[in-house]
This record gives structure tokens, sequence and C-alpha cells, in this order.
């Protein structure tokens, strides 16, 4: 076997490479962490702190010059929201979008065997509904806002007054076959 003039000089000054001893309290420094020791200073705290406020600063500055176009919009929504004809119209849109669905969800359960006529009144609702978003964006437009808001609070009691007359003519029919099925044949009084 052939060994390299490296390990040769190893064997041979192997004595001379084992005469120190370690320092008795090596392994103790070693195994000892060191705790990162952080000092802050008030100049440091107050840089750190002008940072955040010159960062927010240009962010809020940049994002009202991208969106300057869209500030007089919000503007004129505040100023129709303090309106009392706007907070009616609100109210009414409330009130009658929870009716409209709870008439819905009735109208839905009694009509599932019949689905002809749920397709025909999601047609006439789709078709309100049409008329509605574009009334909604003639109110966007503030043409003339009172016939505007006039206009949209009727199409939602024309869309309750379809579902509730719908209801009311499967209710009749529902209630029709029920007295037909319980009536007993040959028992006529």
């Amino acid at each position: 076997m052939k060994t390299d003039k490296f390990e040769k000089f190893i064997r041979d000054n192997r004595s001379s490479f084992n005469d120190g001893q370690p320092p008795k309290d090596l392994w103790q420094r070693i195994d000892r962490p060191k705790a990162k020791i952080i000092k802050l200073t008030w100049k440091q705290v107050a840089w750190r702190a002008a940072a955040v406020v010159i960062i927010f600063s240009a962010s809020w500055f940049l994002h009202d010059l991208i969106n300057k176009d869209a500030s007089p919009v919000i503007q004129a929504e505040t100023e129709e929201e303090r309106s009392p004809l706007y907070i009616e119209f609100i109210e009414a849109e409330a009130f009658y979008t929870a009716r409209i669905d709870q008439r819905k969800e009735e109208f839905l359960s009694l009509a599932k065997e019949d689905p002809e006529l749920v397709r025909e009144i999601d047609m006439e609702l789709s078709e309100l509904e049409q008329v509605y978003e574009e009334l909604k964006n003639d109110l966007n437009d503030n043409a003339d806002n009172e016939q505007v808001i006039e206009a949209l609070i009727q199409n939602y009691r024309l869309k309750l007054e379809i579902l509730e007359e719908m209801l009311c003519l499967l209710e009749k029919s529902k209630s029709k076959e029920k007295n037909k099925n319980h009536e007993k044949p040959g028992l006529k009084i």
C-alpha cells in the first residue's frame, strides 16, 4: 500500500501533535449560547418612526394621485347619502330585498314540481332586474334623482307583487289538490 507524503508526515510527528491539553473550561464556553443584545437608542427609534410615517404618507399621496378621478364620485355619493330621499331609498331597498327573497324562497318551495312555472317567473324577474340596473345607472348619473328613486322602488313593488300573486295562485291550487285527494269516493254530503 502506498502512502502519500502528508500521511507519512502525520505518522512521523504524531507525538508532537498530542503533547498539549485543552483548557478545562473549553467545553463550557462552547456549550454556552451567546445572547444577542440589541441596543436601541432614541435616535434609532425616532428614525424608524419617521420612515414609517414617510412611507405611509407617500403611499397615501400616490393612492390619491392615481384615483383622483374617483374622488368626485365619492363626494357626490356622500352628499346623496345625506339627503332624506336617498336614505329613504336605502331603507326601502333593504325592506323590499328581504321581502322579495322571502317570497321567492316560498315560491320555489311550492313550485318545485313545476319547472316551467319557475322558469317563467325567473325570466320575469330577470327582465325587471335589467330595468332596475338601468335605473340604478340613471341614479348614478344624477338624472332627476327623485323620479329615478321612485321608479326603483316601484320596480321592487312590482317584483314583490308578481311573487305574491304567484304564491297565492299556487297555494289555492295546492289546497284544491289536497281537498280532491281527501274526498272519499261515495260519501257526498
